[in-house]
């Protein structure tokens, strides 16, 4: 059975697929726009296999490309837009791309560097959200389209929306997810949207940034089932109330960052709107202080999912709104198709209840290869087992339990602690909104636990206050031996704490910081 966009304007045609701002299409209208893309892109000159770099806001635009380039077997490579003229120049050059299609609020930045982008021709650059002719001399985006087929194009390519995702580079340079063919494994495919109980009435909302691999996945399902898009252009906690209640949202792919803001909304303006239309609020990428679970149950009522997924290997656990409360400090139980195995430093199987590196198999990563990086690959695998640095453990039910990021761990004394445990128990004091735990340097032990914490606003604490809550909960030995309070704790759109600026404020100039 054919699923996407093409089957989506056949099956329903008038259906509403997308809603960005005041724009409003059909599938029937979303698909010829896909379609031009797709024609457009050809008469760039690019051919099957040939990447396509794209740094957008959220909006229509940015799936409309995502979804081109899965009709003729191209591929996109989305780009984070936080991204300095730099790091744009090392993406595009390192993934090959053949054209860059941008937001006008990007062109002076694209500009910095066009001569260094050595493959994407002088035509081949692409403005969106400029009239006429674009700016600096670029193409503008809409007149493009305009002058495109909007026939479906002939191609051998199964349909799918395609992309190359560049890791977040927390130990080095960005790596792109390489996937050899095209399309998701239709047990994995069935797996996600049973787990979340999706439907082809579904109306999702797009409130995180869509260069992440969750949110795109997020857009992906309800494609595939032929439900409606509802795009945010950037995250408000009460714009989001908004559109549940004026679109009749069923499901958005969320991070625990957007759940705490929207449940920090004053409750008389939550009150204000309608959100019982909600069936799946699913979030994952970073832990979520129970407080927080306990208070969407509350507002939004029982629809919480949570998940284990990486951009590299997939999505592979899932955890039920019904579990929430009876499997604490779970991630979900592994999904059909998935094998999770947990191993030891010299390869061996643990155990239930032992943590150790966790290692994932499944379809996806049978073709998951780090471009141009054959040695990133190589180290990724054990054997048809591939790890993205986590470590955790599995109960006898097989539920997943992550301890942390391997990289995070600190070892203070030649004792090994995992900073995740010890967020979770500041995260349940009353007056903590926010918490990243490190190791900072100790002449004596090596590294020594620090807790940098975000307090909610208006509320005042004691770094004793943190230091006493940890005391009364945890060992001696993983309670933090200083707190400092700051403004904000630091994290992406993803909601990934960003512990490698926190570490270069401690360790400064020191080669090692582990």
């Amino acid at each position: 059975m054919q699923i996407g966009p093409a089957a989506n304007a056949q099956n329903y045609p008038d259906k509403l697929a997308v809603v960005f701002l005041d724009q409003r299409y059909t599938w029937r209208e979303w698909n010829a726009r896909i379609n031009q893309v797709a024609h457009g892109l050809a008469r760039l000159g690019l051919q099957r296999g040939d990447k396509v770099a794209v740094l957008l806001n959220n909006g229509n635009e940015l799936l409309e490309v995502t979804n081109a380039v899965g009709k003729v077997g191209m591929v996109a490579v989305p780009l984070n837009y936080r991204l300095t003229a730099s790091e744009i120049e090392y993406i595009v050059n390192n993934a090959d791309a053949r054209a860059f299609i941008f937001g006008v609020e990007f062109a002076e930045r694209v500009r910095e560097v066009q001569s260094q982008l050595s493959e994407v021709p002088p035509g081949n650059f692409l403005v969106v959200g400029a009239n006429g002719s674009g700016q600096h001399g670029f193409g503008a985006y809409e007149p493009w389209l305009a002058a495109q087929s909007a026939e479906e194009p002939a191609t051998e390519a199964i349909a799918a929306m395609s992309a190359m995702i560049y890791t977040s580079g927390t130990t080095g340079r960005p790596k792109g997810v390489a996937r050899s063919g095209s399309g998701i494994d239709p047990v994995l495919l069935m797996g996600i949207l049973q787990g979340f109980r999706l439907s082809p009435d579904e109306v999702h909302l797009v409130c995180a940034p869509l260069y992440h691999s969750a949110p795109l996945l997020g857009a992906a399902l309800t494609i595939a089932l032929g439900g409606t898009l509802v795009i945010m252009p950037k995250f408000e906690a009460e714009d989001f109330l908004r559109l549940v209640d004026r679109e009749k949202v069923t499901s958005t792919m969320a991070v625990p960052t957007i759940m705490k803001r929207l449940v920090a909304l004053p409750e008389e303006v939550r009150a204000r709107y309608d959100v019982r239309s909600m069936r799946s609020m699913i979030f994952g990428a970073a832990p979520c202080p129970m407080e927080t679970k306990r208070a969407i149950a509350d507002y939004f009522g029982d629809c919480l999912y949570e998940y284990y997924g990486s951009t590299d290997a997939g999505l592979s656990t899932i955890l039920a709104p019904h579990e929430q409360f009876t499997k604490v400090g779970s991630c979900g139980r592994v999904l059909e198709g998935h094998e999770i195995k947990i191993f030891d430093e010299g390869g061996n199987e643990l155990p239930a209840g032992e943590p150790g590196d966790v290692y994932i198999h499944n379809s996806m990563v049978d073709s998951m290869q780090y471009y141009k990086d054959p040695e990133k690959t190589r180290s990724a695998f054990r054997g048809k087992y591939m790890t993205v640095g986590d470590v955790g453990y599995l109960d006898q039910d097989n539920y997943l339990y992550l301890v942390d990021r391997k990289i995070d761990m600190v070892i203070s004394g030649g004792v090994n602690i995992y900073p995740a445990e010890i967020e979770a128990v500041i995260h349940e004091h009353p007056a903590v909104l926010d918490v990243a735990v490190l190791g900072v340097p100790n002449e004596e032990w090596g590294e020594e636990l620090k807790a940098v914490v975000q307090l909610k606003p208006g509320v005042q604490a004691r770094p004793e206050d943190i230091s006493d809550f940890c005391a009364e909960r945890l060992a001696d030995y993983k309670r933090p031996r200083s707190v400092d309070f700051v403004d904000e704790v630091p994290r992406n759109p993803s909601g990934k704490l960003l512990k490698r600026e926190l570490r270069k404020r401690y360790w400064g100039e020191s080669q090692r910081q582990i």
